[in-house]
Order: C-alpha cells, then structure tokens, then sequence
C-alpha cells in the first residue's frame, strides 16, 4: 500500500522539481493535489483488493488453530476475492464436518472401550516407570486398599488415585509375587481370598512416549480349588489303585513261572504286562504330583553321569520306540564327565520326556535324546518329528492336569510335564519347550552343573 501511494508522488516530485523554472506556481500546485488524489486512491486501491484480502485470510486461519470453524470470512473485506473467500469457507464447512464425524467416532470408541473395561472381570493396573499408579479399573481398587475417596471423580472404567505414590508398596508387592512364578492372593470383593494370576507388559504412551508397565489380575480361586479337588481324588485313587495292581502284577509273574504258554496265550500275558506298566506310570506321576504340592519332594544331590543316563533312557525306551517304527537316538559327546543333580528326579524327568515324544512322533519319525554343556549348565533336550506343539500351548503344558489340545484322543492325567517343571525347578533350573530344527518339538531342561542340598520345591 505504501509503495502503490509512493510511485505517482515521486514522479511528480520528480517532475516539479525538474521543472521549477518553467511552471507557475499555480500549476505546481494543481499537479502536487493531483498527485497527492491519485496517491491516496493508490493506496486505497492497495487496500481494499490486496491488504484487507490477505489480512481477512489470515484471520480465518488464526480461528482454525483456536479452533472456530464456524465463523466465516467477511465478503465485505474481500473484495474481488470472492471466489477464493467461498472455496476458504466450504474448505471450513468439510473440514468442520469432517471434525465432527471423527469426535463422534472417538466418542463411540472411547463409550465402547469403557463399557469393555467396566464388563471386564480382570483387574487392572498402569503405572509408570517409577511405580506410581497412573491408573486402575474397579476391580484392582480392593486388590491395593483404595476406596472412592482415594480416587478423582469422574471415571467410569479407568480410575486416576488422587496420590500416585501411595501404591507404589501394594503394587510392587505383586510384581514380587509375579517375578517368583507365584500367585497373588488377597480379599477379593465379597472380602474372602482370593487367588489371582498375573500377567505383566510393558506399554508405550503414544501422547508422551513414556514408557509404563500394564498388570493384569485374573481371579482362579475357581480353578484352584478345582486343582485341589482333583488332586485329592487322583491321591485317594493312586493309593486305592497301588495295592489290586501290585497283587495283579504279582500273580502274573506267577503265571509266567508256573506255566509254559503258547504264543496266545504269551501275548495275553504281555497285552496285561504293558497295561499294569502304564497304570503303574499312572499311579507314579499321581503320588509325584501329591508329594510335589505338599513339599514333601526332597533334593538329594549326588554326581550324575549325563551322558550315561541319556544313554540309558534311550536303551529302556527302545523296544517300544521299535514297535512303533520310531528312530530313537541319542547324542552326548558334549555333555559333562559328570554334574550334580538327584539321579532318580532327572531320570523321571528324562523318561517322562521321551514317553511324550514316542506318544506323538508318527511312525518313520525320530526322537533324539541330548545331553550338552553349556557354560555353568548342562542342558538336556528330547526332539521329536511330532507334530509340533502351538505357541499359545507352549506354556499351559506345563501346567497340571493340562493337556495338549489334539483332535486325537488323550491318556493319562496331564500330569507329566507339569511333574517335569516341578523337578526342573527344584534343581534351580528352566524348562522350556520350541519348534525343532526341521519340524515337531525340542524340550530344553537347563539345569546348573552344582546344586544346594536338601532343597524342597513348594
């Protein structure tokens, strides 16, 4: 605007000046008013089509960053941008609606995850890397001690304590329990005990980018006590069943001392033999499993030949491997001279290993019986050509009275890896179970090569 009124008075500055001598002055006037007119109506000119435009334009704007979308452009500023101002204003009117749209949906989200968390029977709690809550649903406010008032209002689903830090002590009080394997227990709503299982993750706020830690409290006071029945039943049936299967056994070597049977007659003896060998087995794992969850089971440390016990294992399992057409092998070069352990606890383990392998490896398969050092520990490993166990499944297995789930049928009573993590953990070790190198499932008991004596595993 400055420059549009500043070009027509410099000419005629520029002119009167050149022309001092020759004009009247009544003339230089004239040409000066006549400058000074043409000047202002520059400038207002400048004003009215570019100025006045461009600072309309950047109100506009300034009202979508405080987020007025509803006010439009004055068309009276705007002089012959008219059509720029009616593109500006249906741009707002779309982006207004388009603002709407999206805090509805946000509103329908945030309504449908609060109905989620509330219906959700799990507690709940987030905190941050200091251990301060930064939030918990109802259902984990009685698990820590909070009630209402130590809560802002507000919340549905999601509650925000009033003091983070109060929580710290309760909280880290779980995650203790967590990081030892342990279940929590504590008074549930109705204000009896409850068991619950924990699962811990890490979290990542997408707002702040800090970093936080999710714990989620699932109560099994329901399926604890259903454990507890069934192991009281399979102890009672164990103990009834150990007597009429020791008398069985009994007489049928008197059989086979007394009488010369023909090949018939053989196979019946050996069909009734297998069978009194797997209710044996039954029973064993059974009162294991007994003597295991009454921490009755004791540690007696002694030195173990690895490579021997491998060995031996393979040679016990190898009529039946044969029978089924399996390839049973075993490979301990790299194990050590010898390592401390409870020879009968890692035979079980070993023999309950391989029994599981024969059980799913298909005829033509192979089991593969290992035994390695590897710096302070001696891992064993039993790989099979099965057919393979599902991620999701790689864990519950180990679980009592838990099951591969197979469209197959099942035998026995679960118990046998459970009994097998229950003596990996009383060596002080880990068991653990992945895909084998080409298909099926390698298990990996990884146990230290010196042990504590007289240990109880509870």
């Amino acid at each position: 605007m400055f420059a549009a009124g500043a070009v027509p008075t410099g000419l005629a500055g520029w002119w009167i000046g050149s022309r001092a001598g020759a004009t009247s002055p009544l003339a230089l006037g004239l040409i000066a008013a006549a400058s000074a007119a043409f000047s202002a109506a520059a400038s207002l000119l400048a004003w009215r089509w570019f100025v006045a435009p461009l600072r309309e334009l950047e109100l506009g704007l300034e009202r979508w960053t405080r987020g007025d979308l509803s006010t439009p452009l004055d068309d009276s500023r705007m002089a012959g941008w008219r059509g720029l101002a009616r593109q500006f204003s249906q741009a707002q009117t779309e982006l207004e609606r388009a603002l709407e749209d999206a805090k509805a949906d946000l509103a329908h989200e945030r309504a449908r995850l609060q109905t989620l968390i509330e219906k959700l029977p799990d507690a709940l709690i987030m905190t941050n890397m200091r251990g301060e809550v930064i939030y918990f649903n109802a259902a984990a406010m009685p698990l820590v001690g909070a009630v209402e008032d130590d809560v802002r209002p507000g919340g549905r689903a999601l509650f925000s304590p009033v003091r983070p830090e109060k929580w710290r002590m309760p909280v880290q009080a779980i995650l203790k329990k967590h990081a030892s394997g342990q279940d929590f227990v504590a008074a549930g709503r109705d204000g009896a005990a409850s068991t619950y299982r924990t699962v811990v993750t890490m979290f990542n706020d997408a707002g702040t980018g800090d970093f936080g830690v999710l714990v989620m409290l699932r109560d099994v006071t329901a399926e604890r006590k259903l454990d507890a029945l069934k192991e009281e039943f399979f102890q009672s049936a164990a103990h009834d069943l150990r007597a009429p299967l020791f008398a069985i056994q009994g007489y049928l070597r008197l059989l086979r001392k007394t009488m010369a049977p023909d090949e018939r007659q053989t196979n019946y003896l050996d069909a009734i033999d297998q069978s009194c060998d797997k209710l044996t087995l039954f029973v064993k794992d059974a009162l294991d499993s007994a003597r295991i969850e009454n921490g009755r089971l004791s540690l007696a440390p002694a030195p173990v030949d690895a490579a021997a016990l491998a060995r031996r294992t393979v040679s016990l399992f190898l009529p039946l491997a044969d029978e089924r057409g399996i390839s049973l092998n075993t490979r301990a070069g790299g194990a050590p001279p010898a390592f401390e352990a409870d020879e009968r606890l890692i035979e079980r383990l070993l023999h309950n290993l391989v029994a599981n392998a024969l059980k799913f490896t298909p005829r033509g398969g192979r089991v593969l019986v290992s035994a390695e050092a590897r710096g302070d520990h001696l891992e064993l490993a039993v790989e099979d050509d099965g057919p393979g166990i599902p991620e999701g499944q790689r864990t519950a297995i180990f679980e009592r009275f838990r099951q591969l789930e197979t469209s197959g049928p099942k035998s026995g009573f679960g118990l046998g890896l459970s009994i097998c993590a229950k003596i990996v953990k009383l060596h002080h070790g880990v068991i653990w179970v992945e895909p084998g190198l080409v298909s099926g499932s390698r298990f990996i008991a990884r146990l230290p090569l010196t042990q504590r004596a007289k240990e109880t595993v509870s």
